[in-house]
């Protein structure tokens, strides 16, 4: 009874189903989400964690985890690359993010009054077409 490995007791499998769906389903949002950032970053790097943990002591993958394994690095690449891209265009054309942040405030501001104008002008149409 000592000599029995874990998956001699009965079952014979020592892989996990639910981690390859698992990692399947992730690698599949990150590939699909990558313009989303965040989501598709937690997804790359959950998609890779549960393909290994699914092999349950094994040296393969199934398909479905490898599948899940390489969408998900290909997600979490993808967006370590864009990220690295916005830095690198943040401080080559702005000098830094805070001065891009800046700039997309005063930006905001000026869009932001533009549009208050605007506003203010249509009203003051539509006032003095009902008073007529």
């Amino acid at each position: 009874m000592e000599n029995q490995s874990f998956g001699q007791n009965g079952s014979g499998k020592r892989r996990s189903q639910w981690m390859e769906n698992a990692s399947f389903v992730c690698g599949l949002i990150a590939v699909s989400c990558v313009c989303a950032v965040y989501p598709a970053f937690v997804a790359g790097s959950l998609g890779i964690v549960f393909a290994l943990l699914s092999r349950g002591g094994e040296m393969t993958f199934t398909g479905k985890s490898r599948a899940g394994l390489i969408m998900g690095s290909i997600g979490l690449a993808i967006v370590l690359l864009l990220m690295t891209y916005v830095i690198i265009v943040a401080y080559v054309y702005f000098g830094g993010i805070e001065e891009m942040m800046e700039f997309m405030y005063e930006k905001m501001e000026l869009d932001y009054n533009r549009l208050m104008f605007e506003t203010a002008k249509c009203s003051s149409v539509i006032t003095s077409a009902i008073q007529r």
